[in-house]
């Protein structure tokens, strides 16, 4: 492929031709080197160094932060240090396109913008028509072989991304570190548009990640055969609506179409899968048996396997409250719904301890102008908040079982909430709110929020990501943070101060704001926002017309680990089969921050069983994994499930191995069966 070279401070150095600006290039266990392509992404996940280390992955290039509205990164070349500690040697390259066409021009902002100067002498130029595809052309090689040496131009060569990388870190070994998410200060939008592709996305990433662990279990009792072609067909379609521009819901209407088709097909597959799994195990009988694909036990079930209901239930209280609202009343937590549908307090009945701040409240409904500059479907642009309605009137507030249904209509769209409480006195169970909000939505260029107002005051609040969690400030005290208007959350965000926390966790939500409000004087309070829905005109004037189910939850006195286990709770459901007896999971561990994420069997066939491990709290972590198989061997290994010979895994036995985390590790381990 073509690339270039050129020079600053009058020496010379390597470049390569990137098609869309982001790739990553694999050595790093001695492996075949390769070079393997992210889709699209707008900001890059703070976790995502330690995968692309466990991958087997040395480099990292991209060319989107430049594109950043608001502050201009540091740094062209350095080290990128993820949630865990690991590093990654990384490139922006100072060109600031990837769609170079080597002229004068862009290779002397690349040579008078490379924030290296002084320490390093060579930047990479993607150069070829790169969005939409295409490549160098002759005119352009042509170009990089007339500025090869040039008076006055930096000095061009044609070579490979390998030949830049392995040429940068021998003359700039020890750059500087930036540590956690590479945060795009655009195209915020892409976290809320097209709801309907994200949810699909959400529901066939658990969906898979539950018929694998089904499947497994069946297989390893005898009982059913792993469908290896089925959940490769099924994750290759799951992946391939992952790219640019269906995930981030910046494609035209017939696109988001198909995609929609497309996961309701692999979650009938899935589902399938399922059912076929669980009933195998569940063998013949009349007991009700429920599931849980949960790593947290869940309703007497443990983590990963199955049984019968140990729980009691209990009755949930429901009272007018005389002024056109109603209480709730679990015995653990009292809501008090007002006459409008929105909520003015939670009280934490185990904790003693009011949620809503006095004069406040949750559960509020926003709607605001939505017209970003330039970008309808990938943009949020922080003008939105000026404009913002307050969604107070209401068609209906009426009792139903467990708790209250509210009716709302505003301009051509109606809105259908119910909000109910756990039916069981256990506090760990019962400290919940649920929401699920039904939207027929129909409006244009408008923005919804709905909104909790909570009397914690925090300057940080914590945001799942991928195999962990980042903080992200509440305050607007630089730039840097108030850039952060608008963030992407995977299944939950937490805020607390010393002793206390409350967490929002979410089925298919991914734009969120967090913030801090005055409290009448009184300190400050923090605002959770979480954003539903959009309606762009471009490109799809369509975007999201249409009903539309969300779910989420507010649990007053959570701490992070209750946090991690609500977003479970909300994205894989405990499932029930009739049978008998009960299926023992295949792993279990005895330390609740060590977070049993994958069980499958391994790719290759071999009969093998992978697991995928990580530390969820932040902080060490040790225990004991107990597995329901007997045990030959156990080997740890890449997350391509190839094994790594120089980091044996030692303390395993028959039954089970002994594991030890640093805060937010990946650990994936192959169980050789005895036998």
């Amino acid at each position: 492929m073509g690339g270039v070279r050129h020079e600053h401070a009058r020496r010379g150095g390597y470049g390569a031709a990137v098609h869309d600006g982001k790739r990553f290039f694999l050595d790093e266990f001695g492996l075949e080197p390769q070079e393997v392509w992210l889709p699209d992404s707008f900001g890059y996940s703070a976790a995502l160094p330690q995968i692309c280390r466990l991958a087997g992955m040395r480099w990292f290039l991209t060319q989107k932060i430049s594109w950043n509205q608001t502050n201009r990164m540091p740094h062209h070349t350095f080290w990128w240090e993820g949630i865990d500690g690991s590093r990654i040697y990384t490139h922006f390259p100072p060109v600031d396109t990837y769609n170079s066409q080597l002229t004068a021009e862009e290779l002397a902002h690349a040579s008078a913008n490379f924030a290296e100067h002084g320490r390093a002498t060579q930047s990479l130029v993607p150069f070829g028509y790169g969005d939409g595809g295409g490549g160098p052309t002759r005119e352009m090689v042509a170009a990089a072989k007339r500025k090869a040496d040039l008076e006055g131009s930096p000095k061009v060569v044609l070579a490979s991304p390998r030949q830049f990388f392995e040429r940068a870190e021998r003359e700039y070994p020890d750059p500087s570190v930036w540590r956690g998410e590479l945060y795009l200060e655009i195209h915020r939008g892409t976290y809320t548009s097209q709801a309907r592709t994200k949810q699909g996305n959400r529901r066939c990433e658990h969906l898979l990640r539950e018929a694998e662990l089904w499947a497994a279990a069946a297989d390893i009792a005898g009982v059913g055969e792993y469908p290896y072609d089925a959940l490769d067909s099924a994750w290759k379609t799951v992946l391939l609506n992952q790219f640019h521009d269906i995930l981030p819901g910046s494609s035209i209407t017939w696109v988001h179409q198909q995609a929609e088709e497309e996961y309701a097909a692999v979650a009938r597959v899935l589902g399938d899968l399922i059912a076929a799994s669980q009933e195998a195990l569940a063998g013949s009988g009349s007991e009700r048996l429920l599931f849980n694909a949960s790593p947290f036990p869940r309703q007497g079930v443990p983590a990963l396997g199955a049984g019968s209901r140990r729980t009691a239930s209990a009755e949930v209280l429901v009272q007018p409250d005389g002024h056109g609202g109603y209480r709730l009343d679990n015995g653990v937590v009292r809501v008090v719904v007002d006459s409008d549908g929105t909520i003015s307090s939670i009280f934490d009945q185990a904790g003693e301890r009011e949620t809503i701040p006095t004069g406040h409240h949750a559960n509020y409904l926003q709607l605001h102008r939505d017209m970003p500059n330039r970008w309808d479907a990938w943009d949020i642009d922080e003008h939105y908040r000026r404009t913002v309605s307050d969604l107070t009137a209401v068609d209906a507030v009426t009792a139903v079982d467990a708790g209250v249904r509210v009716q709302r209509s505003f301009g051509t769209s109606t809105v259908l909430q119910e909000i109910r409480l756990p039916k069981t006195r256990d506090p760990a169970a019962g400290r919940r709110v649920d929401f699920e909000t039904t939207v027929n939505w129909h409006e244009t260029e408008k923005l919804l929020k709905v909104g909790f107002d909570i009397d914690v005051h925090a300057d940080e609040y914590a945001s799942e990501t991928q195999f962990g969690h980042i903080f992200r400030p509440t305050h607007r005290n630089t730039s840097w943070d108030a850039a952060r208007f608008e963030t992407c959350v995977h299944r939950w965000a937490h805020v607390a101060e010393t002793g206390y926390g409350v967490a929002l966790a979410n089925d298919s939500t991914y734009g969120h704001d967090v913030s801090r409000r005055s409290n009448a004087g009184d300190g400050t309070c923090t605002t959770m926002r979480l954003s539903l829905l959009r309606a762009p005109r471009f490109p799809d004037p369509t975007t999201d017309h249409g009903t539309h189910v969300f779910r989420y939850s507010l649990l007053p006195g959570a701490e992070l680990l209750d946090a991690v286990a609500a977003g479970y709770d909300l994205n894989v459901p405990v499932r029930s089969r009739v049978g008998s007896g009960s299926a023992v999971p295949l792993v279990s561990t005895d330390c609740p921050s060590i977070v049993v994420e994958a069980v499958k069997l391994a790719d290759d066939r071999s009969g093998d069983l992978i697991l995928r491990l990580y530390e969820a709290a932040g902080g060490r972590a040790s225990g004991r994994l107990t597995t329901g198989v007997h045990l030959a061997g156990a080997q740890e290994c890449d997350l391509l499930e190839r094994r790594l010979p120089d980091k044996a895994l030692r303390g395993w036995d028959d039954h089970g191995l002994d594991v030890a985390l640093r805060p937010f590790q990946i650990l994936t381990v192959r169980l050789q069966r005895a036998g």
